[in-house]
């Protein structure tokens, strides 16, 4: 998928109009995302919600699967794997995602989810099914 059309289709995606994830970067199997703070994503110590943070690693996770994908191919997320390392608040947070394998049916991408400052808050892998 080229990158026009990438970005397009994830400013046109529902859910991350609802949150507020934005595609930031754009290479060949790899994206970085950002999620900006707001008050509705966090749990009750004022924190990000580990949902949002992993719809965030998902997120990043297919994107960058979906830079290797020809016109008539699509992926969908299969199986997701999440760390969380630090808490995370107040500020945005970010994705990078690359792809480590993609094969004809099956691609793994490693997720990075980092705060302003560069600090790893949280770690995933994300598999998809390519059909």
């Amino acid at each position: 998928m080229n990158k026009q059309a990438l970005l397009e289709l994830a400013k046109n995606t529902p859910f991350y109009q609802h949150i507020g994830i934005e595609v930031i970067e754009i290479g060949d199997g790899f994206v970085k995302l950002v999620l900006k703070y707001k008050d509705c994503l966090t749990h009750p110590f004022g924190y990000f919600h580990g949902g949002v943070i992993s719809s965030l690693a998902d997120s990043a996770g297919i994107n960058a699967v979906m830079t290797t994908l020809q016109k008539d191919e699509k992926a969908l997320t299969l199986e997701m794997k999440i760390n969380f390392l630090l808490p995370a608040k107040d500020r945005e947070i970010y994705a990078e995602s690359k792809v480590v394998h993609r094969g004809r049916k099956i691609a793994v991408s490693d997720v990075d989810i980092k705060n302003i400052e560069g600090r790893l808050i949280a770690k995933a892998i994300v598999t998809c099914t390519i059909s």
